[in-house]
């Protein structure tokens, strides 16, 4: 570990600090940080100077010097740490509206001299939404803006229709409210049948070397809910659920590389469901109510070990890779002298890992999560992934993913379709408790930046799954796959939406073509 950690450390000196670094001995004091912005088009560049390209940069509020300074992980007078730069890096591409994104460190007379060079992607949105993956449509209208005012705040007023319902939403989202590193974020959504309500409130462990950290958040949901077979809605019943978490954290010794943290806190849940039946009329299991209340803890482990890459999910825009290994768990107890209706033990949990050699990017990742009530487990789902993909303008991508069930609770189920990546079928064509599916793809970059903001490719690809364990229509009945071809187009300067795929996919048992337009990526 501790080899691969000093690997990791010189591989980050190197990201964060780039060229420059290695005239810049660590420990030299910082005398300077120079921000250089960039807006979204370089009107001083004769081939981004037209109007068009000039009236988006008008439309376009560039991030604020104040903000980028608020985000960077050091300031004039701190010792020259190679490490919170390349942490400073990762945490301005976070935004999603600051790429390319690069640190460098340079010597100057008594010290170094720190530039920071940045470029906003276009941040507002007003569109007219449409996709459609199979027989399921769904359309809206939104408002869009991720950096209002180049202050780094969010805000999204939406009205839309999907196969469930009709809803206007409006999210607020402020990474540093008031000048600060507490965050915010608020929604409210409005449907045909019923609302939602969030609320968070929370001072994250915004780097690695933060040593505390508190938060709460509040959720409200009440509203019709539906499990699916042949991608029609089957059942539906009323669910009505309120749940709440507090927490602290607190970051344990450790070296830079290598960061552990514990978490403490409580939390409730009540959950309550009525007149659930079948679409046709048929009874079915109303799902029982929970009530839970209690304490909880948890522990983080964090490797600092990333790279920046292009060319895995996009093409042009620099994306972080996460090689950990990291994982996660956390485990609360609910009582009824606390509150909740019956001793119940919750639990959640996830691992990451990766590795890159050369431009070959493999990962795996789990998740965990479940109860234990009545001395039995209840509502378990164990999620496995195992990818892998070439990086660059062309090359083969694989992922194996799994989904295992065991006494899900009645309003949840896990289909199989399009939306998961059986491509060939409608979004829950399939009912499970459980699922696997595999999927192939080979793609290629077929174009440099058309007119600076698009670039496109194509895609062709194999897929394979299977579901077991149905409760209210059939499951796959053996593996079943599909074939298809897509074309890619991989949106340069916007942050809204990175990479729409226009995508035909053939299934293996009759039936006809289905067509997927997404903004997403499945892996």
């Amino acid at each position: 570990m501790r080899m691969w950690g000093l690997g990791a450390l010189c591989a980050l000196a190197a990201l964060g600090a780039g060229a420059g670094a290695d005239e810049v001995a660590p420990g030299t004091p910082i005398v300077a940080v120079r921000i250089i912005r960039h807006d979204v088009f370089d009107s001083d560049d004769p081939a981004t100077s037209a109007w068009a390209y000039r009236a988006v940069n008008a439309l376009h509020g560039l991030s604020r010097e104040s903000f980028i300074r608020a985000m960077l992980l050091f300031q004039v007078g701190d010792p020259l740490d190679p490490l919170r730069l390349a942490e400073s890096e990762i945490i301005l591409r976070e935004t999603g509206f600051l790429n390319p994104v690069s640190i460098t460190a340079h010597p100057v007379a008594g010290g170094a001299e720190v530039v920071v060079e940045t470029r906003d992607q276009f941040t507002f949105e007003l569109s007219i939404d449409y996709s459609k993956t199979g027989s399921r449509n769904q359309s809206g209208v939104s408002i869009t803006e991720e950096n209002l005012f180049g202050w780094g705040k969010g805000v999204q007023v939406e009205v839309g229709t999907t196969p469930e319902r009709t809803s206007w939403a409006f999210e607020y989202k402020d990474p540093l409210l008031f000048g600060s590193r507490w965050r915010l974020v608020t929604s409210y959504k409005d449907s045909s049948d019923g609302s939602t309500e969030f609320f968070q409130l929370e001072y994250p462990f915004f780097a690695l070397t933060t040593p505390r950290a508190a938060g709460g958040e509040w959720r409200s949901e009440s509203m019709l809910e539906y499990l699916w077979s042949d991608a029609e809605r089957s059942v539906v019943g009323h669910t009505d659920i309120r749940s709440f978490d507090l927490w602290g954290g607190l970051r344990l010794p450790g070296s830079g590389i290598v960061t552990n943290r514990l978490t403490l806190g409580a939390f409730g849940e009540r959950a309550v469901f009525a007149h659930w039946r079948r679409i046709d009329g048929r009874p079915y299991p109303q799902p029982q109510d929970r009530d839970l209340m209690g304490v909880e803890a948890g522990w983080e482990h964090l490797t600092f070990n990333w790279r920046m890459v292009t060319g895995f999910r996009a093409w042009k825009r620099q994306e972080d890779l996460p090689l950990g290994p990291n994982w996660l768990f956390t485990a609360g107890v609910s009582l009824p002298a606390l509150g909740g209706d019956r001793p119940r033990l919750r639990y959640r949990g996830s691992l990451t890992a990766g590795r890159l050699v050369g431009n070959n990017y493999s990962w795996l990742s789990a998740e965990l999560s479940g109860r234990v009530e009545g001395g039995a487990a209840a509502n378990v789902v164990a999620h496995l992934e195992l990818g892998g993909a070439v990086t660059g303008s062309a090359g083969l991508r694989m992922r194996v993913a799994t989904d295992l069930g065991y006494r899900l609770d009645g309003e949840r189920q896990l289909t199989l379709g399009a939306d998961v990546g059986l491509r060939g079928y409608d979004p829950n064509t399939f009912d499970g408790t459980s699922r696997m599916v595999i999927n192939l793809e080979w793609r290629r970059r077929i174009t440099g930046e058309l007119l600076h903001f698009m670039m496109l490719g194509v895609t062709t690809f194999v897929d394979a799954g299977i579901s077991w364990g149905a409760r209210v229509g059939p499951d796959t009945e053996g593996w079943r796959g599909d074939v298809g071809v897509g074309l890619l187009a991989e949106l340069t300067r916007t942050s809204v939406a990175r990479v729409v795929r226009l995508e035909v996919a053939f299934p293996d048992r009759g039936g006809g073509p289905v067509f997927l337009v997404t903004t997403g990526s499945l892996f």
